[in-house]
């Protein structure tokens, strides 16, 4: 078994390592810290050496409080991961919201305010894709230009805003979307 080192008073982040525990598996070893915080963690030696803490949990909560505040978030939907869509790793096809189905055929999907709309299932996969950027021209697109134009109305007019709250809703009547926003051509009322 390797030589340990002693790692009491060593910062790693806002950790502070107290002591060293009895081991619990030979190859482990295993470090009493304290966050700056106040609390205790006991954490590995790989764990604090290679950086994988830096804190008891708190900085990750600090980390999640402050992404909230640089971000727009509106009806559960952030503006900016709108405006700046990626493909997600695990996504089959290549193209987001597209997926092949075990029968070899090719569905997409698009999702909104929490909520998931079947867009189709296709036999070429170029179908699904177009299916998918209209749908997204239509929800995504739709609702980001919304957003900002009433964003500019809001800081023009505070009192306005303060009495027509930014609303956004979707309805899908046989195949074919309905968007439902607030009314900012007229300061006086709101679309239905």
């Amino acid at each position: 078994m390797p030589k340990v080192q002693n790692l009491v008073g060593w910062r790693f982040g806002k950790l502070t390592v107290l002591e060293r525990l009895p081991e619990r598996e030979e190859r482990y070893h295993t470090w009493r810290c304290r966050c700056d915080c106040g609390n205790e963690t006991d954490i590995t030696e790989d764990g604090l050496v290679h950086g994988n803490y830096v804190s008891c949990g708190c900085r990750k909560q600090e980390v999640q409080e402050s992404i909230q505040e640089q971000l727009t978030f509106v009806d559960g939907t952030c503006v900016e991961w709108l405006n700046s869509r990626k493909e997600r790793c695990d996504n089959t096809s290549g193209f987001r919201g597209v997926n092949q189905t075990s029968s070899g055929k090719w569905k997409a999907m698009i999702g909104l305010q929490s909520r998931r709309y079947y867009l189709g299932t296709f036999d070429i996969l170029g179908e699904a894709i177009s299916a998918r950027l209209e749908a997204e021209e239509i929800l995504h697109n739709g609702f980001v230009r919304a957003y900002e134009h009433y964003a500019e109305l809001a800081e023009q007019d505070p009192e306005w805003a303060k009495t027509h709250p930014f609303y956004f809703r979707v309805e899908r009547i046989r195949g074919e979307f309905y968007i439902h926003t607030t009314d900012m051509t007229m300061k006086d009322s709101a679309v239905t």
